[in-house]
């Protein structure tokens, strides 16, 4: 009998150097920038970033632990396609190049929601829209700080609550004292952790089944190379549709997202940022395929070896596929397993600073911009407040996430549902008032209030009536043999139920049995959000077009739509800046920013 694998003293050595070195970066930054003390600087670094540091921030912001654990984990248990994200995201970073970038750079907000403000000049639009996504924020990050918590105890049976409160307080607190700058420079760092963790474990898993040949071919025989799904309706689950055109409008999400749009307003110049955006269109992908493919090594491991850990009682959630994978692999090489961890440790970490950080933008410029300028207040109380938001927001996001914590299905289902439930109508409101410059604010809070509505019905339906996704038959094998350590809490049974089967191409599903409404694949939320935001949005305007003209400042519109509407260069601004001056300007102090932008917009 064989014992099960744990982690060595130079596993957790290197585990605490992942936790240690963020806090040292967020302790020099906050001691040589404290003589630049203030607001911009905390949240936009001065406006004065680099393209590189902030492309990888950007990277591991949002290619957190969610798909480290949760894309490996799709691909063992439903097979390969779930790759074509990769089609998705690079399609959304491109369209963001001309849509997101120039919008929001020209604008040089600090917060995302400022636009929908200074466009439809309505404050019950632009509270309700920042609430919305701030809540969307917190519940993603509470699904973050899951999986870096599964993995540990997973791995050396820890107990969930450890690993959820380390892991969130060292994110909150390099965050609150290092602010963007903090949370760019250990963003790099995080970058390369990730990296090298993904390289070792292809390289050593790949390996240990004997290559690449036979881990496709053993895949290929497990179902795991499944032909792609052309299949249109939307009930599919993970159909080329799906995948892909729903993928682009969820993915949307990221790319207009509060830490994106902080991202692009630190960048000086224009050009910067639209780099930052291409960069990401080959790293992202990169990822993605590499992370995939995980999941499919981990099945030809365990085919080579004989032994389906579900099959076999040992594991019982797919989130903990990985974990115990790479503990496996690597058991008998010490430091190695820790490295592995590390790279899930510093994906949450570096979506929980960024997202932090983000919140804590929208509640100084969203939540109370209005109560700080009746007030007056100076700018070292503006500064506190953001650090104290950034301690309040992670303290929620480590409470929900106990709540959260027996979550159905893969972590990065859950992350892609809500990011489309919410992100959808949000982005769909924000491409309402950027193509077309007659659409109102009574078009816009309607669209977004039925799109929202709708898609909470449709998550909330999927999750009490919908029909579970079909997973792919075990690795076959009879070979499982292990003790459990007296001291393990981890899901590990006690007993080993015998295997004894094989695996017919009969026994692989070809597809996901069609159910009702609520079994819309969680991959087309976004796309339906989007579609009803802009949809109903627009027609909503076109009925009380004539309670509210059509706005003339080109600066709120997609520059491709711009010569479509016929805005005259003498209607553009009052200024008198051209495009290119206002492109290349590296930053605009906030007094500048409130009378360019509020008292610039011209009404026919």
């Amino acid at each position: 009998m064989a014992a099960s694998p744990t982690l060595s003293i130079v596993d957790y050595v290197v585990i605490a150097a992942t936790l240690t070195v963020p806090l040292g970066m967020g302790v020099y930054l906050a001691v040589k920038g404290r003589k630049r003390n203030t607001k911009e600087e905390y949240l936009l670094g001065g406006r004065k970033l680099h393209v590189l540091p902030v492309t990888l921030s950007l990277f591991v912001t949002f290619m957190s632990s969610t798909s480290l654990i949760g894309m490996p984990a799709e691909t063992f248990t439903t097979g390969i396609n779930f790759i074509l994200h990769v089609i998705a995201i690079g399609m959304s970073y491109f369209i963001g190049i001309f849509t997101v970038v120039p919008i929001m750079h020209t604008l040089q907000v600090t917060s995302m929601y400022e636009y929908f403000r200074l466009r439809f000049q309505s404050p019950f639009l632009w509270l309700f829209v920042t609430v919305v996504g701030m809540f969307q924020k917190v519940v993603f990050t509470a699904v973050v700080l899951l999986s870096p918590a599964v993995s540990i105890q997973t791995a050396t049976g820890l107990p969930f609550w450890v690993s959820v409160f380390i892991v969130g307080l060292v994110g909150i607190v390099y965050t609150s004292i290092g602010g963007i700058r903090g949370v760019v420079l250990v963003d790099v760092f995080q970058a390369a952790i990730i990296m090298f963790g993904i390289f070792i474990v292809l390289v050593k898993g790949v390996h240990e089944v004997g290559g690449l040949d036979t881990t496709w071919a053993l895949a290929k025989e497990g179902g795991r190379i499944p032909p792609v799904d052309f299949d249109p309706d939307p009930r599919v689950r993970h159909s080329f549709w799906a995948l892909t055109f729903g993928g682009l409008f969820t993915f949307f999400g990221y790319t207009f997202d509060q830490s994106a749009i902080q991202r692009i307003c630190a960048i000086p110049k224009m050009s910067g940022a639209k780099l930052v955006y291409g960069l990401n269109i080959f790293i992202v992908s990169t990822y993605i395929i590499c992370v995939c493919f995980m999941g499919i090594v981990a099945y030809s491991y365990f085919a080579t070896i004989g032994c389906d850990p579900f099959k076999a009682g040992i594991l019982t959630n797919s989130n903990q596929v990985m974990p115990y994978f790479v503990m496996k692999i690597f058991e008998d090489f010490p430091g190695m397993a820790g490295i592995y961890l590390a790279t899930i440790f510093s994906g949450a970490l570096s979506t929980i600073s960024s997202i932090t950080n983000g919140l804590a933008a929208n509640t100084i410029e969203d939540l109370l911009k209005g109560p700080f300028e009746k007030c007056g207040t100076s700018e070292s109380v503006k500064l506190l407040t953001a650090k104290l938001a950034v301690w309040f927001y992670g303290g929620v996001c480590i409470g929900l996430a106990f709540l959260l914590k027996d979550l159905p299905g893969t972590i990065i289902q859950t992350a892609i549902a809500l990011l489309g439930a919410c992100g959808g109508p949000i982005v769909g409101t924000y491409f309402l008032g950027a193509l077309f410059p007659w659409t109102n604010k009574i078009g816009a809070i309607v669209g977004v209030l039925v799109a929202l509505a709708l898609n909470i019905w449709l998550s909330v339906g999927a999750t009490l009536y919908g029909q579970p996704p079909v997973r792919l038959p075990p690795a076959p094998g009879n070979s499982c043999d292990i003790i459990i350590p007296s001291n393990m809490t981890s899901p590990y049974t006690t007993t080993t139920p015998a295997i004894t089967s094989t695996l017919s191409s009969s026994d692989v599903p070809t597809a996901d049995p069609k159910g009702t409404v609520f079994d819309i694949s969680y991959q087309d939320y976004g796309l339906i959000g989007w579609l009803l935001a802009v949809f109903v949005g627009s027609i909503v305007s076109l009925a009380t077009c004539r309670m509210y003209p059509r706005i003339k400042d080109e600066r709120f519109l997609f520059p491709f739509v711009r010569p479509l509407w016929r805005i005259k260069d003498s209607e553009k601004s009052s200024l008198g800046l051209t495009d290119r001056a206002t492109r290349e300007r590296p930053c605009w102090t906030d007094a500048e920013r409130r009378r360019c932008l509020e008292h610039n917009v011209m009404i026919e």
